[in-house]
């Protein structure tokens, strides 16, 4: 599977002090007398609207990253939602200065859109270089209560599944649910985001959504709203053990070839999850210590406090050198596979690249 092609990193974080060592690494960058991001203000541009887990995460690192930085630097947000990533990420690649103080937090959809392809997309993320990444486990599918029983009804009226874009990694256990367990389903996106999303699927706008965040969906279970479907995971997660995974409901109906290699391809980023870059030229000594400080803040106790509140159990850190080797396994994929991706988004109504 794709997931597993790529072997987990062993990531070594290890520091010597001695008496007039230069400390390049961890923040006196090119030999200077004082730490690097003394004195200074980093932007963190986040490719969300306001609520959604992926807003959420570029909050975290701008409240926690500065702590674990030499010189304690201040932070600023600033959102540029739109296009799935698609706005960020082109103002980003034109904009953004290699100096370490603009660092962009982007999610899954920026690389789907980016393997999808088309004349919108001025950016390649595999020319980032990645701080590091957060997984908040599997996606989980969900269904309203009162429509459940319309879902493999093929005299039914179809049941809406909502989206922000067309694109999220979750969309394609829906799409290939609808292709091979006969799933009766159709397709509206345009939200702007996961709280919108949310108090849709409440209202009843639409009748099936997925998401990573934990908090969310034990809202909506809470309250009685949904019934809770498939997973995209390997393995369950910790906090919904319950739950199956998609290809455990695919079962004997799970396909092979160029069909499933599509399927991976459009879920695979959603193991990267959300990811921290910055621009490719940006020097090595102040990437790692970018990179360093992200490790660290993934271990503090406040940190992953303020995490599992959102998350869940099944959150996990993931350090640079893995995310940047990751994001070009994901990016990859052959013409059979980009071909039969590009008709069977056609067929359900969803955006196809040129």
């Amino acid at each position: 599977m794709l997931r597993k092609q790529l072997t987990l990193w062993r990531f070594l974080c290890s520091v010597t002090v001695g008496t007039g060592f230069v400390w390049t690494v961890a923040g006196f960058a090119n030999g200077a007398e004082k730490p690097y991001y003394e004195g200074k203000t980093i932007t963190v541009l986040i490719s969300s609207s306001p609520g959604g887990g992926t807003d959420t995460t570029g909050r975290l690192v701008a409240q926690f990253l500065p702590k674990f930085l030499a010189g304690n630097p201040n932070t600023i947000v600033q959102n540029m939602p739109g296009g799935g990533g698609t706005i960020a990420n082109n103002y980003f690649t034109a904009n953004a200065k290699p100096d370490g103080l603009t660092i962009f937090q982007d999610s899954s959809s920026g690389l789907g859109n980016f393997t999808r392809g088309g004349e919108r997309i001025k950016y390649d993320p595999r020319k980032y270089k990645a701080i590091g990444s957060i997984n908040r486990g599997g996606s989980i599918l969900m269904v309203r209560k009162d429509a459940r029983a319309r879902m493999t009804d093929p005299k039914g009226k179809k049941l809406v599944v909502g989206d922000t874009d067309g694109i999220r990694t979750w969309v394609s256990m829906s799409v290939w649910a609808a292709e091979y367990l006969g799933w009766n389903l159709r397709y509206l996106y345009g939200y702007p985001g996961s709280r919108e999303l949310a108090l849709a699927l409440r209202q009843g706008e639409i009748d099936m959504w997925g998401t990573q965040s934990a908090r969310l969906i034990r809202d909506l279970q809470k309250d009685g709203v949904v019934d809770l479907l498939v997973q995209q995971a390997d393995e369950r997660r910790p906090d919904f053990p319950d739950v199956p995974t998609f290809e455990e409901a695919l079962g004997s109906k799970k396909p092979s070839g160029p069909s499933w290699d599509s399927y991976e391809q459009w879920s695979g980023p959603e193991e990267i999850d959300k990811f921290l870059l910055v621009p490719a030229a940006t020097p090595d000594d102040i990437a790692a210590m970018l990179r360093q400080a992200y490790v660290k803040m993934g271990k503090d106790e406040a940190f992953a406090k303020q995490a599992t509140s959102f998350y869940g159990e099944a959150w996990s850190v993931r350090p640079g050198e893995w995310t940047h080797a990751k994001i070009k396994v994901v990016t990859s994929i052959s013409k059979e596979a980009r071909d039969f991706l590009q008709q069977i988004r056609k067929k359900y109504g969803l955006p196809v690249g040129k």
